[in-house]
């Protein structure tokens, strides 16, 4: 797992939905249904961070939000 340093410029929240993602990745590898399903239950509220996520990650390049 490797994580760049445009992660350390998240909140904490999305830091902490990146860090299980990839950990849930170590497990289960892709995006099968047993993998949405496991990091669910380490982090239930996983959808609404991943779509606040996403959001973000349509402004930012390396880092900076536009």
């Amino acid at each position: 797992m490797k994580l760049g340093w445009p992660l350390f410029q998240l909140s904490v929240h999305l830091m902490d939905y990146v860090v299980a993602h990839e950990l849930a990745h170590v497990k289960i590898p892709g995006y099968h249904a047993d993998f949405w399903r496991l990091l669910g239950r380490s982090l239930p509220e996983q959808e609404a961070r991943r779509a606040e996520l996403d959001e973000l990650g349509q402004r930012m390049w390396m880092g900076e939000v536009a």
